[in-house]
């Protein structure tokens, strides 16, 4: 749009009038002694839509061209940049178009940041209006005299609300990408075994090979007459054994790459082992036969071998005494898998003595659990447990020996270490009872492992079992107990049977 303005001649008291207007066919030039200067005033492109926005008529005349809310502006090639490329949760909402347009359409982000901020005080003022330098720009009227509208904030049309670009898809249509990374689950312990018993027999296949050719090389060396040598005197220097610099040794090539193959079997060996001591299912079993210090020790014994080899790049070979500890090392470790599946088969054999792990118990529910838990007690006595409803007298003699907590701490914890999920033991506790309310504090500690570990909600009022007060007492006890032994069983047994703690030896 051009705006066109006619010119009055100007009388300058200086430089004199003007007699005429100047000839149509010059170019105009700013009037003099403007102010502000009139640049829009040229007979050319107008910009007042820089400063006051577009006028109501052309407004409406292209409304119907393009659709925009609150001065969005579709962009043009716009891509995510190269530190958002790296970012899935990034690159799976889609592109930066489809994005600006979904927000500019649903308003979402309307007066949050940039130009369309709204001012959070109410009485706020803005100190551009005070400024006599901007009066014009913010006035309805401008220098010119032509009546002009302020800039919009948001833009109506003429167009529907329905989606007609199909260069774009709607707004309404979700562009994220949902990925679904793929975590292998962790490997049981009969693949890392099965694993660790490979590397085994490959290291002890490496071993053998490296003591024969030594020992081979040795029987050539002492029989062939081509490496005898003249016995040498005190002083004397045999100039073969002088290696110049950089100058290398016979053999000591072929050294160096069966250096590295050993290092790569028995490096591959010492993973296998570690992995399967630290990620084993039941590690309670491991230091039946063999603590936790005795096997770092090991492993850290024939580290040792590797790093002596490796420190002097090789020279020579493998001597016979390292040999000897990698081999002896790989033995024990055989040695250690095999008594591991023995305390396996009697563990086993324990639990098919066990008559509480099968059968209906329906008519002597108690009796069970009273099994369950002999089965775990360990050096102690366990009297009979019988119903609180058909006792004669409250307590009975099984409640009178779990009043104090510390049979049922040590219960919780001997259980736990059968179980797969060995977590929620109770480090401390007291042992001695005689105080009451170190009794109650030991209640307290069952009750809150109950909870924590074996998810059951257990009702005990600690005080009074404490002090015995009242039978009501003693039967919520005796009930709390009763519900506790049956979830712990119930737990241990569907692992058991699913296999998932204990895994046999079947290969």
């Amino acid at each position: 749009m051009s705006t066109n303005t006619s010119f009055v001649p100007y009388t300058s008291p200086n430089l004199g009038g003007r007699e005429s207007s100047p000839s149509p066919s010059v170019s105009p030039t700013p009037a003099l002694l403007a102010c502000p200067p009139l640049g829009r005033s040229f007979s050319e492109q107008s910009s007042v839509s820089e400063f006051s926005g577009r006028s109501s008529g052309s407004r409406c005349s292209s409304g119907s061209a393009v659709s925009r809310r609150r001065g969005y502006v579709r962009p043009q090639g716009a891509t995510f940049a190269d530190s958002a490329r790296n970012r899935d949760s990034v690159m799976s909402l889609g592109s930066i178009a489809h994005l600006q347009y979904y927000f500019a359409r649903t308003g979402l982000l309307d007066g949050k940041g940039a130009q369309l901020a709204r001012n959070k005080k109410k009485d706020s003022i803005d100190g551009s209006i005070l400024d006599p330098a901007n009066n014009y720009e913010t006035s309805t009227v401008g220098p010119l005299g032509a009546d002009l509208a302020q800039s919009p904030i948001e833009e109506e049309s003429n167009v529907e609300d329905g989606w007609d670009d199909p260069d774009m898809l709607p707004p309404t249509v979700s562009t994220y990408i949902h990925k679904t990374q793929y975590i292998p689950p962790p490997p049981d312990t009969r693949s890392l075994r099965r694993e660790l018993k490979e590397a085994l027999a490959h290291v002890t296949k490496t071993m053998k090979e490296v003591r024969d050719q030594k020992i081979e090389k040795e029987d050539d060396a002492k029989f062939s007459p081509t490496e005898l040598k003249a016995p040498s005197f005190e002083g004397q220097v045999d100039h073969d054994d002088i290696l110049l610099p950089g100058q290398r040794s016979p053999g000591r090539g072929w050294h160096e790459i069966q250096g590295m193959h050993i290092l790569d079997v028995v490096t591959l060996a010492i993973r296998a082992a570690k992995e399967y001591y630290t990620g084993h299912e039941n590690p309670q079993r491991l230091s039946k036969v063999k603590t936790e210090r005795q096997l770092r020790e090991e492993l850290l014994g024939v580290m040792d071998v590797l790093k002596r080899i490796g420190a002097r790049n090789f020279a020579g070979g493998m001597k016979h005494d390292e040999i000897s500890t990698i081999e002896q090392w790989a033995s024990m470790v055989f040695d250690f898998l095999e008594k591991e599946k023995d305390v396996e088969a009697q563990e086993l054999r324990d639990r098919e003595s066990w008559q509480w792990l099968e059968g209906d118990w329906t008519a002597d529910e108690r009796h069970r659990e009273w099994l369950f838990l002999k089965t775990f007690v360990e050096g102690e006595d366990l009297p009979e447990w019988t119903a609180a409803c058909d006792a004669a007298s409250l307590p009975t003699t099984f409640l009178r020996s779990l009043c104090n907590g510390l049979s049922l701490v040590h219960l919780h914890n001997r259980i736990l270490k059968k179980s797969k999920r060995q977590y929620g033991e109770i480090k401390a506790f007291h042992t001695d009872t005689a105080k009451p309310y170190r009794a109650a504090d030991n209640l307290r500690y069952w009750v809150k492992a109950a909870d924590i570990r074996w998810e059951t909600k257990l009702q005990v009022d600690v005080m009074g079992v404490v002090y015995g007060r009242g039978d009501e007492v003693w039967k919520q006890f005796d009930d709390a107990v009763l519900q506790w032994c049956r979830a712990v069983r119930e737990e241990l047994t569907k692992e058991w049977k699913a296999g998932s703690v204990e895994v046999g030896y079947r290969a």
